[in-house]
């Protein structure tokens, strides 16, 4: 179960006061070279090759980055980021929406309450994921930093690599009673290779691949299982580009 989160009075009125776009949305050209915007109500569109200095941030609305285009941070209170191949960008921040990295894209930190993280082939998140409700499929990426969630299921297959640790955290007693959360479930695949620590802080599933590289487990039983995935197991997507 997703919790909703509801926007601020007081940080609407403030992105208005600071002069942002209302009611539009920002469409950048092809090979622009522009400084940061923002705007509520509106969609925000990265052309190809564009280059944009500063960050990008909309409410109730998606952020679409096309192939190479470099941006600073992409910031979307309600909607999906979406970033093509080969894009450039810093961090990448919402409360409601779903992240998609393209192949061979670099990032910096990711942080998500409520959405699911799907990082294709090649795709590089250079700083630390960290999300509250939703699945993550980091399928063939780097992670150079540490991995956090609290409810959803996360893979990591196809070669994936996490420098950092891989941590199921721990809510608060009335926090998952009031969610009914389920169990978190981590799935190592293929060839994946996790350099630190795989911690579950709650009672949880973990299935490693005998092929996968790993290292310190805490808190959980592994179940080791062979072939392409653990039978049975509902697997997070990993996006088609």
């Amino acid at each position: 179960m997703k919790v909703r989160y509801l926007i601020p009075t007081v940080l609407l009125a403030g992105l208005v006061l600071a002069g942002c776009n209302v009611n539009k949305n920002i469409n950048i050209p092809d090979h622009a070279h522009v400084s940061g915007s923002s705007t509520v109500n509106g969609e925000i569109s990265v052309g190809t090759g564009a280059v944009v200095d500063g960050g990008l941030r909309t409410i109730n609305g998606r952020i679409n980055v096309a192939a190479g285009a470099q941006t600073g941070s992409l910031t979307s209170i309600n909607g999906n980021i979406t970033l093509a191949h080969g894009v450039h960008a810093g961090d990448l921040k919402t409360v409601n929406g779903d992240f998609t990295l393209g192949k061979d894209t670099l990032t910096a930190n990711l942080a998500s309450v409520n959405g699911d993280i799907h990082a294709a082939n090649g795709a590089h998140i250079a700083g630390d994921v960290g999300n509250v409700n939703g699945d993550m499929a980091l399928c063939g990426a780097q992670l150079d930093g540490n991995l956090r969630f609290y409810n959803g299921s996360v893979l990591i297959t196809a070669g994936g690599v996490v420098h950092g640790n891989v941590t199921a955290k721990k809510p608060t007693h009335d926090y998952q009673e009031s969610q009914n959360m389920n169990e978190p479930v981590v799935i190592i695949g293929p060839h994946a290779t996790i350099d630190g620590a795989i911690a579950f802080e709650r009672p949880g599933k973990l299935y490693v691949s005998d092929s996968a590289v790993i290292h310190t487990i805490e808190g959980a039983t592994t179940v080791k299982y062979s072939g392409p995935a653990p039978a049975g197991v509902r697997l997070p997507v990993c996006p088609a580009n």
